[in-house]
């Protein structure tokens, strides 16, 4: 009994409850879903099959409904059964194209598809609900105006829902509690409130969706806020099939043959209403978006399940008690439910099979290649961590067999009935045997092939970049909108076959187009006149003391109060009912103010002379003293004697009063300014944005240059997209360099704010590191946590503009003088200030080095070949090309190797540079020699910029962004290998080892490690290979380093002592070119024993 009430109850349950209560969840979660791009390309033919296609679909079935099956349906009702029966819910169809990741533009149709007809649907069903239940009530003008609603009024209103949430999100950060809410709350209020004014809640929530993204919200929450809502929608599924599964059992204990009968012919009915419309919609479908074919039309057709709107649609349907129970609600619900149920059972079973049928399960070659390639990698990363696992204490004797065979990574593009192996698939692995010689040469590929390969890379390409984008943003390094631009860019260019991103698709953005820039130039030709501004004042005394009376900040401010002054008795003579027993005072306060204003014109006329009628105010000045003359002629003639004047000319008197508060228009001359520097925030927050894109777009670049070897194995695809890399990259520079040229303060802001958001995120990974090892609890962690997401909130209001740093500002910020008052004085002293105009060239290639340039300001061209880090087989040195600006230091490393310059400096504008001559700078290095002396700090700078970019290029380190890496490399020490010396490496107390300058080799394999290069993990032992290596160190967190368990790391402290300063600078240079260092014991206090101080030499 209880089990049966409860099941009645279930079953009674109301529709428009479920359908208030899971549609929302449903239709934002597939519109927030959805790539945006793609889908906005494809609108024309979303809507063609979700509008034209749906009615179609509704009027053939309803005409199934009304003449072939026997229910004596009226045309109303048919037209009901459609709408509900013609909805599509292809979520087997788009899983398994997800899965494959092919034919993205198929994926989006059929959700678009899906999404607007269930729009149309639930309209086309309430209207002819409305219709069948009594047609004489609706009128038609309450018809249109309902229909105007829904279809105009609910995409406007899902629009500005969207808009507010991202007005509201832009004022909260990292808060996941309350951007989840948001989110979710906002959904049912745009759903109830569409509803409520009688539009359409699904269109509205669908709108909604479809405006919004994850780059909207937080970017640490986008896991969690994509889990979050995969979670709901999964529920709302599952809720409403239990539901209504409860009531299709109920109603099919009265199926009979004849019911069983209409649900087959129903269901190959449909099919075919569904193949005839899609081939009548064809043409259009064709012509529009990413085109149509045949593959895609059988899809579209076999892929047409439903789904939960269907059944919710028919559940208003079957408890609607206005319909009549046996010949509508009943079959409703059972041919419905019968449908859905066989579409389910046939279609989303065979859908894989069918898929493959069609071919669209085929993947192309390139695409297996870089399956391949990946597998591979992850198969040779598996291996060397066997390596290093076989050398722990606790794992040694483990089954290295089974292990293996159990982590065994296969190619999941690889079928069991494949006959060659990819190794002989791939074109680059094949041979071909030659006629002549009988000789086995590698397969070249063909051009089919190579533009295939082309292809699928520079997909990779764009979404590597995008991938680079999102990085950037999360780590603060792009704001919203700047992230949003770039990747919708590279989303756009994944349309155009053969194009990547350029400069000219971000160069649009950093244009000063518009209309605040017109309005502020108006404002300061009004403000500013040039001739005036020129103008000097007379010899004549008397003049002279007008001019200096006229221009000071007193008398311009006087005038303002007497204008305000002047305003009182203006605004008295307009209330009549006040002003009338003052009329006598009144007159003789204008006479008055009008002496003070023809007082100032005279004093201007004789302060500026002839200068003094082309200025705008003075003209305006003019114009109010005429107009004052005018009012008090009207005012002495006419005002005394109003009875006897007609009407107009009443009139006139009331006006001319009414002009007296012209006067106070002189008073937006105080606004004028404050209106411009607005005008300027937000110009410059236009060009912060223009230099943030900007940034981001070379940051992208340069992380993809460095993974171009990973995602192509062909050496010409690699070459040519290097080249593309390249090339737009340099261009982005100098556009950059440009720009930060023409306004420095707003690239000084983007960049001192960038640096804060780094450090706080540094501080923010260090906190949950503690958090992770048990030296904070969480509630400490909690409150730290909080007052950097404080003091990140901050950031949002951060100026447009700081002013640009001048020469000895950037001296102090350099790293090596690690703040040094004694150093930075030396450097100070020594440096010249030196100008270079366009086209002047600051340094020549092949000539010695001269000494060190800090860039000022301005930007130069730097051409020439790759610097020599001293490698025992140097590789082929590729042609290079870059820009530097402000703040970038040229000469560093040749100075300190003594070798040739490898490149020519010239200057793309003009140039101001900081010039260090290398003897100051060895006379600092003998100066300052304690340790770390400067000489090592040098080196440890250079070697850090080298092992980033390093760290970039190897795949294994891709997980992590620039800031991050720059932080792991902040524990890093050098060390100095000579010719033949061992050093033991990865013994536990070094996480990574990076070879900066010479070459060194492996003990055990013999491989040859030349700089720049990471040493693998597998290496115990490595022994330099030519006279110096210097080695970039990153200790283990937790690992102790002993000072006297290695000369190499003692020698960390030793220094030279200054009488032998003359010795060590005529030995710097040898045959190598390499700096060689001295093996003087330290002292416990860290200086040399028996030295004089420098203070004593110097």
């Amino acid at each position: 009994m209880g089990v049966g009430y409860y099941t009645k109850e279930i079953a009674a349950i109301s529709p428009k409850l479920l359908i208030h209560i899971f549609m929302p969840v449903l239709i934002f979660s597939s519109a927030f879903a959805i790539e945006s791009n793609m889908f906005w390309k494809a609108i024309v033919q979303v809507l063609t099959l979700a509008l034209p296609g749906f009615l179609l679909s509704t009027s053939m079935t309803a005409v199934l409904g009304v003449k072939v099956y026997n229910y004596n349906w009226d045309w109303y009702t048919g037209m009901m059964f459609g709408a509900i029966v013609s909805t599509t819910d292809p979520f087997i169809a788009t899983s398994l194209l997800q899965s494959l990741g092919t034919v993205k533009p198929l994926t989006i149709l059929l959700e678009g598809e899906a999404l607007f007809s269930d729009g149309a649907s639930y309209i086309t069903f309430t209207v002819f609900k409305d219709l069948a239940l009594d047609v004489h009530q609706i009128q038609a003008t309450e018809l249109a105006v309902k229909l105007v609603l829904k279809l105009v009024g609910s995409p406007v209103l899902g629009i500005i829902m969207s808009k507010i949430v991202m007005f509201w999100l832009s004022y909260i950060f990292n808060d996941v509690l309350s951007e989840i809410t948001i989110s979710l709350a906002m959904t049912y209020i745009c759903f109830y409130f569409a509803e409520w004014m009688e539009m359409s809640g699904v269109i509205a929530v669908l709108l909604m969706g479809l405006f919004l993204d994850t780059v909207n919200f937080s970017p640490e929450i986008e896991g969690f806020l994509l889990r979050f809502w995969e979670m709901l929608t999964h529920l709302a599924n599952t809720l409403i099939f239990f539901i209504v599964g409860i009531v299709i059992v109920s109603a099919f204990k009265n199926l009979n043959n004849n019911d069983f009968f209409n649900i087959i012919v129903l269901y190959f009915a449909i099919y075919i209403i569904r193949l005839v419309t899609t081939i009548i919609l064809y043409p259009i479908l064709l012509r529009t978006g990413y085109g149509f074919s045949w593959r895609w039309a059988g899809v579209c057709v076999w892929g047409g399940t439903k789904g939960a709107f269907c059944l919710n649609l028919m559940l208003m349907a079957f408890q609607s008690e206005d319909l009549d129970e046996i010949k509508v609600r009943d079959k409703f619900l059972i041919l419905t439910a019968g449908m859905v149920i066989l579409t389910l059972l046939i279609n989303a079973t065979s859908m894989s099979l069918f898929l493959k049928r069609l071919g669209l399960f085929d993947v192309s070659v390139p695409k297996r290649m870089a399956m391949y390639s990946a597998v591979q990698r992850v198969r040779e990363t598996s291996e060397n961590t066997f390596s290093l696992l076989k050398m722990d204490r606790f794992l040694a004797d483990a089954n290295w067999e089974m292990a293996k065979s159990h982590v065994q990574v296969e190619d999941p593009y690889k079928t069991g009935n494949e006959m060659l192996s990819m190794e002989e698939f791939s074109p680059m692995a094949r041979t071909s045997r030659c006629p002549d010689c009988d000789r086995e040469v590698p397969y070249t590929p063909s051009a089919h092939e190579i533009e295939d390969m082309m292809e699928e890379a520079r997909m990779r390409i764009l979404k590597a970049q995008k991938t680079s984008y999102w990085k950037q943003y999360s780590a603060g390094m792009l704001n919203r909108e700047a992230a949003r631009v770039l990747m919708n860019i590279a989303e756009n260019m994944t349309d155009h076959k053969g194009l990547f991103m350029s400069v000219q698709d971000i160069k649009k953005y950093w244009r000063l187009k518009g209309f605040f820039v017109s309005l502020k130039r108006k404002l300061e030709d009004w403000l500013y006149d040039v001739k005036v501004d020129k103008l000097k004042p007379s010899r004549n005394a008397w003049l002279r003391w007008c001019y200096q009376l006229v221009f000071s900040v007193p008398f311009e401010y006087s005038i303002y109060v007497v204008i305000l002054l002047n305003i009182f008795p203006i605004v008295l003579e307009l209330i009549h009912s006040i002003g009338d027993p003052f009329t006598w005072e009144v007159l003789v306060l204008n006479y008055i103010f009008t002496l003070s204003y023809v007082v100032e014109a005279v004093l201007k006329a004789l302060a500026m002379r002839k200068a003094y009628i082309f200025n705008h105010w003075n003209q305006f000045d003019l114009f109010l003293i005429l107009m004052a003359f005018a009012d008090i002629l009207i005012e002495h003639f006419m005002g005394a004697n109003e009875a006897y004047y007609n009407i107009q000319t009443l009139k006139l008197v009331r006006i001319s009063k009414m002009l007296r508060l012209t006067r106070a228009l002189r008073l937006c001359k105080i606004l004028i300014p404050n209106l411009i520097e607005a005008i300027d925030r937000r110009i410059n927050k236009q060009l912060s944005f223009a230099y943030d894109i900007g940034k981001g777009y070379v940051m992208g670049e340069e992380d993809i240059g460095k993974i171009i070897d990973h995602i192509s194995d062909d050496t010409s695809i690699s070459k040519k997209l290097k080249s593309i890399l390249e090339e737009n990259r340099q261009q982005a520079v100098r556009e950059l360099g440009l720009l930060q040229r023409d306004h420095p303060e707003i690239a000084i802001s983007v960049k001192t704010r960038q640096a804060v958001r780094a450090v706080f995120n540094s501080e923010r990974d260090t906190i949950r590191t503690l958090m992770s090892g048990g030296v904070l609890d969480d509630v400490e962690a909690s409150k730290l946590e909080k007052m950097i997401d404080i003091k990140m909130k901050k950031l949002a209001k951060f100026p447009p503009t700081i002013p640009a740093p001048t020469a000895q500002e950037l001296l102090h910020s350099l790293p090596w003088l690690n703040k040094d008052p004694v150093q930075i004085a030396f450097i100070n002293r020594v440096a010249k200030l030196l100008f270079f105009d366009l086209g002047d060239i600051i340094i020549r290639q092949r000539d010695k080095p001269q000494g060190i340039h800090l860039i000022v300001s301005g930007m130069v061209k730097i051409t020439g070949v790759s610097p020599n880090l001293g490698g025992k087989e140097p590789s082929k040195k590729g042609l290079l090309t870059d820009y530097q600006s402000c703040g970038a230091i040229l000469g560093e490393l040749n100075c300190l190797t003594q070798q040739p310059m490898e490149s020519t400096i010239t200057c793309e504008t003009a140039t101001q540079t900081c010039f260090v001559a290398i003897n100051s700078l060895f006379e600092a290095f003998d100066m300052f020699p304690a340790f770390p002396s400067l000489e090592y700090r040098i080196w440890l700078s250079l070697a850090t910029r080298i092992s980033i970019s390093t760290f970039m290029e190897n795949i294994l380190f891709q997980g992590m962004n620039y800031h991050r890496i720059c932080a792991h490399l902040s524990r890093a020490f050098l060390l100095e290998l000579e010719m033949n010396q061992k050093l033991e490496v990865y013994d536990g107390s070094m996480e990574d080892v990076v070879v900066v300058y010479g070459s060194c080799g492996d003990v055990q394999s013999l491989c040859c490690y030349d700089a720049p290069a990471l040493v693998n993990k597998t290496t115990h032992q490595i022994v330099g290979t030519v006279n110096t290596t210097r080695l970039l160190v990153i200790p283990s967190p937790y690992a102790v380093v002993k000072q006297s368990s290695s000369s190499t790391l003692s020698r960390l402290d030793s220094v030279p002592c200054l009488r032998h300063a003359a010795q060590r600078r005529a030995s710097r240079h040898d045959h190598t070119g390499l700096l060689k260092t001295s093996n003087k014991v330290m002292s416990e206090e860290g200086l040399p024993e028996n030295t004089d101080s420098p203070g004593e030499n110097t």
